[in-house]
């Protein structure tokens, strides 16, 4: 079954054009609508200092960032009208602490989200991390990172399955079928079986490569062992000796009473990433 309803999220930073270009080219690749969300955020900076700033300075400010957001919409429609895909769009106006969980909404009712790869040369890349956090773990959606040095350019598909038998990579894996299907190549990437043996069953990989074989997909299973290096990097290794496009894995997260949200494996990946990522938690 294709997606055919996906979110992207809009805003001003020079790698929205790669976010857009993802969505739009699999909405037209699956007859998708394609709704365009901008956040025009809201000044809390007089709460910080303690005063009260002028009316007119607060209305300037508010006035500019809400002229940046109706500009980076009116980019999205007219891409989307060049591309000949439905689409919506909406501004959403409210506080850097309430934005996660907004746009979080919004994306509860689509079928995939597209988001950044936060840039960490730029200024906004915290708030950009705190959005993607928002919508991996409380949307219940998948979501769709794409890198800020944009998509690579393949001429043959080629997506990885980071597997490990557990029930998120189980999740990732049944929310990209839709994304699978059709591909020249999809790898079911099993790291050091032998440490989730009660996970991976007698056969690690093949009993997922069937299921994904039953929808059309065809599928290899590729086992790696390295005890003395860390799955992140062994990960982005086969990566790139692959040549592959996509990867698939579930999104692991600390407690929310911990410093940094993101669990070890998905943080270096979501800062080390030169692929898209599709991410489920």
């Amino acid at each position: 079954m294709p997606f055919k309803d996906l979110l992207v999220h809009i805003d001003d930073s020079k790698d929205c054009k790669h976010r857009i270009g993802a969505a739009l080219a699999l909405a037209k690749r699956q007859d998708s609508r394609v709704r365009g969300v901008a956040i025009a955020l809201k000044s809390t900076i007089s709460n910080y200092i303690g005063i009260d700033l002028p009316s007119s300075l607060s209305a300037t400010q508010k006035e500019i960032v809400k002229k940046a957001a109706e500009t980076s919409i009116a980019e999205f429609e007219e891409a989307a009208r060049q591309a000949g895909v439905e689409y919506t769009s909406e501004i959403i106006e409210c506080g850097a602490t309430k934005a996660p969980a907004r746009l979080s909404f919004h994306a509860r009712h689509t079928d995939l989200s597209f988001l950044g790869q936060p840039n960490p040369d730029e200024a906004g890349a915290s708030f950009k991390e705190s959005l993607l956090e928002g919508v991996l773990f409380a949307s219940g959606r998948p979501v769709y990172i794409v890198p800020y040095i944009g998509r690579p350019d393949m001429k043959h598909r080629n997506a990885v399955i980071a597997w490990d038998g557990g029930k998120k990579s189980v999740r990732a894996v049944n929310d990209a079928i839709p994304l699978l299907q059709g591909r020249g190549q999809v790898t079911v990437l099993v790291i050091n079986a032998k440490d989730r043996k009660s996970a991976h069953g007698d056969k690690p990989g093949q009993d997922i490569a069937a299921h994904l074989e039953r929808h059309g997909i065809k599928t290899k299973v590729e086992h790696q062992t390295f005890k003395d290096a860390a799955i992140d990097t062994v990960i982005l290794n086969y990566l790139t000796d692959a040549g592959a496009d996509l990867l698939i894995m579930g999104a692991y997260g600390h407690s929310r009473l911990r410093e940094k949200a993101f669990g070890g494996v998905t943080d270096t990946i979501l800062h080390q990433m030169t692929v898209p990522v599709l991410m489920s938690e």
